[in-house]
């Protein structure tokens, strides 16, 4: 039913507050799916750091070993000038002999130490290769995690807005449905003092017209009765001597049917402006 030209029905109000709650579950989800996103971002993060780290206690082991390789080729320096100091009254051939093997075992350490150095030069620039791809996702992870905390917050807030205007429309739905309710409830006791009223008036039309007809009948017979009078007045002015007393009582009586015959037709008159106000009062 429809309250009006310009008011929206109930099926109407009904199917907006479901529109938008169907609105404010999209608006959870969107939220949902950004906060899931954050702890990926977060996680992947943590498990950079941690490759990050190892890689640093890589460095530092290769660091440790490549000292005590250069200790160790210290101490077999000084060895070896010991040795010299101490077998200076060994033969020549035999000096000679300690200082090819003396010699082959440092140009050996030195290999060693040549290769280690490299590898440890590859290895520092692996290290720094994966630092500046570690230092690139972490700014990407920042810059990720900046944009989607900027972004859940746009869309905290904007969902906050409209959850806020919402709200404020769904009161003011509720409201106006609250009136309506009322004035549906109003007019429906309206119409229904209006249907007894008007079986009251058509109650009373039927016993005014029932009132009517017996005054037309009246005043027909009335009607009838005096034309006949007149009819026999004449006849007997006709035969009778003109008495004067008697033509004062045939005066009278002439003038009392006369009385109520207006009387009759006043009263009919009324019955008619009554049923006819009341016609137009229901309209």
């Amino acid at each position: 039913m429809s309250f009006g030209d310009g008011n929206p029905t109930f099926e109407e109000l009904m199917e907006v507050v479901q529109r938008q709650q169907e609105v404010i579950e999209l608006f959870e989800q969107q939220i949902e799916a950004c906060r899931i996103e954050c702890v990926k971002l977060a996680d992947e993060s943590e498990r950079k750091s941690e490759l990050f780290i190892e890689m640093e206690k890589t460095e530092e082991i290769m660091k440790n070993e490549i000292e005590f390789l250069k200790t160790g080729n210290d101490s077999k320096r000084n060895e070896r000038e010991e040795k010299i100091t101490d077998s200076e009254l060994e033969t020549v051939g035999e000096l000679r002999i300690k200082c090819k093997e003396i010699t082959f075992n440092l140009e050996k350490l030195k290999t060693q130490n040549a290769a280690q150095e490299v590898e440890l030069e590859l290895q520092r620039k692996n290290n720094e290769l994966l630092r500046l791809e570690l230092d690139s996702e972490r700014q990407q992870n920042y810059d990720g995690k900046r944009k989607a905390t900027v972004t859940t917050e746009s869309i905290q807030k904007d969902m906050l807005e409209k959850c806020a205007k919402l709200q404020e429309s769904q009161t003011k739905y509720q409201i106006d449905l609250a009136r309506m309710k009322s004035e549906l409830e109003l007019k429906e006791h309206r119409e229904k003092q209006l249907e007894r009223h008007y079986e009251d008036i058509m109650d009373e039309m039927k016993e005014i017209r029932k009132e009517k007809s017996s005054a037309m009948v009246k005043c027909s017979a009335m009607t009838s009765e005096i034309a006949e009078l007149k009819t026999k007045i004449q006849q007997l002015r006709g035969k009778l001597p003109r008495n004067e007393h008697d033509i004062e009582d045939m005066n009278k009586l002439l003038g009392d049917q006369s009385h109520l015959i207006a009387a009759l037709r006043e009263e009919t008159k009324l019955l008619a402006r009554k049923l006819e106000g009341d016609s137009r009062d229901y309209r």
